[in-house]
């Protein structure tokens, strides 16, 4: 009997070792430029710092990805020690605390680094996927642009936590976590319920928290009511207090289990209840939901946006690179003007939602920066791009992911042959994080309508879309103005449902329109 007989020699080594050569800077002509683009004379210097920040992610930090994303080392809860004392010990893998640690001694809040820089290393990082790292980073952005004004010295625990996140503590840096989703609504915090009750200088928490993720964070902002109020507060609130951390003794609360989510799966998120945990107080008293939205929230926002653009860059990076690799009858898959098609639209979506997510970002450094009427006609501005740019980008990163798993054919739903599925399934999870498309979209049409009589909604379109086609920001601004019109938070009506239908692409459509020219500009 011949021993060859019905053997396959085929090999996808070629395209393996293809793959192990990439490097995500390096290798992207057009996120340099959009980097050179908004880095103005800094270029040179921020160019060096990410190349060599992107060697080590694309080796080392690529590597760990792979390996603490495997379904069985992902999170999960010890509730008690050998001799039962309560710990909620976080069990992760060896590999994910390595990342984490070597990622946060980057000092990427440090007081020290430029916001370009640091904006620009995270949206690399998200590359990996969210990997159980990326989530975590956000929130401490969150954690610390909200210390950074309010933390002072009267409040001495609030000074160290800052700099705990920020610039760290002999060599350890702290990480950051948002919980303020409850049973009757995630997005719906003026229901929270989470009572705060007053202990001199300090509060203490009571009730549940329903959906918390990074559990194993050092310290978390909460939302809470303060007791026998109607007023919700903002609180940071340790997850141990001093010298409690090596003895696992938690803060005033307990782990009630760990859930089970579509994506982020590497991400330990948990459902938490509050036995009088020790809170301190952030900002005035009942401007809680304020506060959080346009601080905590709007920088997720942000984040989210970034987010987006490394998942299709990657997505478009892996198609491409497989593309040129698989034969299919006879031709490279990219031969095919079908799929070649396919390969051109993954890349132009990946450009315009980078140099989209570069251009938000860069409204956000500026916003202030200006005076009088055109300040509040700045920010206002900022404010509704990042919603914007919320929906947009976090559905069109799931469109492209599932475009790009498709010219993968079967190897596609593969978890170990490639990242795509992981990503597909952490970009739909950004879609719904810090508030679903009709939240946002709802929240579009009631700041419009509220800025209306200082701002009019034909001056938001043309100052947005300035240096498209002056014909098409009219077509925008009348299709809004009419749209505004309608009573949009009303009862439902037949009606009303292709008027929500027509807002949500035009909002979308005017966003995708501000990417394109945000990509021109940077493509010269």
């Amino acid at each position: 009997m011949n021993d060859a007989y019905g053997t396959n020699d085929y090999s996808f080594d070629a395209f393996l070792e293809q793959r192990k050569k990439i490097d995500f800077y390096d290798d992207d002509i057009h996120l340099q430029k959009v980097v050179a683009h908004y880095a103005g004379t800094d270029a040179e210097r921020l160019h060096a710092q990410l190349g060599g920040f992107s060697k080590v992610l694309s080796t080392r930090w690529v590597a760990l990805a792979e390996r603490i994303s495997r379904v069985e080392v992902r999170p999960s809860v010890q509730h008690f020690d050998a001799f039962g004392h309560r710990i909620d010990r976080i069990v992760r893998p060896f590999e994910m605390v390595e990342l984490e640690q070597e990622v946060f001694r980057e000092g990427l809040f440090s007081s020290t680094i430029d916001p370009l820089e640091s904006y620009a290393k995270r949206l690399l990082l998200n590359e990996l996927g969210d990997v159980g790292l990326n989530c975590p980073i956000a929130c401490t952005d969150g954690l610390v642009t909200l210390l950074r004004s309010y933390a002072a010295d009267d409040s001495p625990e609030l000074v160290r936590i800052l700099k705990h996140a920020s610039d760290g503590i002999g060599g350890e840096f702290a990480i950051g976590a948002q919980f303020m989703s409850e049973r009757q609504g995630g997005s719906d915090i003026p229901a929270n319920v989470l009572e705060a009750v007053p202990d001199g200088r300090v509060y203490r928490l009571y009730g549940n928290k329903f959906f918390c993720s990074v559990t194993h964070a050092d310290y978390a902002v909460v939302t809470a009511r303060i007791s026998g109020t109607s007023q919700i507060s903002l609180f940071v609130v340790p997850t141990w207090l001093p010298g409690d951390k090596e003895k696992e003794r938690r803060n005033g609360h307990v782990v009630n289990r760990l859930k089970v989510k579509l994506g982020t799966c590497e991400l330990p998120t948990a459902e938490i209840d509050y036995h009088g945990a020790v809170a301190y107080p952030v900002g005035d008293q009942g401007k809680g939901v304020s506060i959080a939205v346009a601080m905590v929230l709007t920088k997720s926002r942000l984040d989210i946006g970034g987010a987006s653009a490394a998942y299709v860059l990657r997505a478009h990076r892996e198609a491409q690179l497989y593309a040129n690799f698989r034969t299919v009858f006879g031709k490279k898959i990219a031969e095919y003007p079908l799929a070649a098609r396919q390969l051109r639209d993954l890349r132009l979506v990946a450009e315009r939602t980078a140099a989209g997510a570069f251009d938000v970002f860069h409204l956000y450094q500026s916003a202030s920066a200006k005076e009088g009427d055109e300040t509040s006609r700045r920010l206002f501005q900022f404010r509704e791009l990042v919603l914007m740019q919320k929906i947009t980008a976090a559905e069109d990163a799931v469109d492209a992911i599932r475009k790009a798993i498709s010219l993968f054919g079967g190897h596609g739903m593969m978890e170990d042959f490639s990242c795509l599925p992981r990503l597909l399934r952490d970009a739909m999870v950004s879609e719904q994080w810090e508030g679903p498309k009709n939240l946002l979209l709802t929240q579009i049409y009631r700041d419009l309508h509220r800025v209306s009589s200082w701002y009019p909604a034909t001056q938001f379109v043309f100052d947005i879309l300035q240096g498209l086609e002056e014909g098409k920001i009219h077509s925008y601004a009348r299709r809004l103005e009419t749209l505004l019109a309608e009573p949009l938070t009303g009862a439902t009506t037949d009606h009303l449902l292709d008027v929500a239908e027509e807002f949500e692409l035009l909002c979308m459509g005017m966003f995708r329109a501000r990417q394109e020219l945000a990509r021109a500009r940077v493509e010269g």
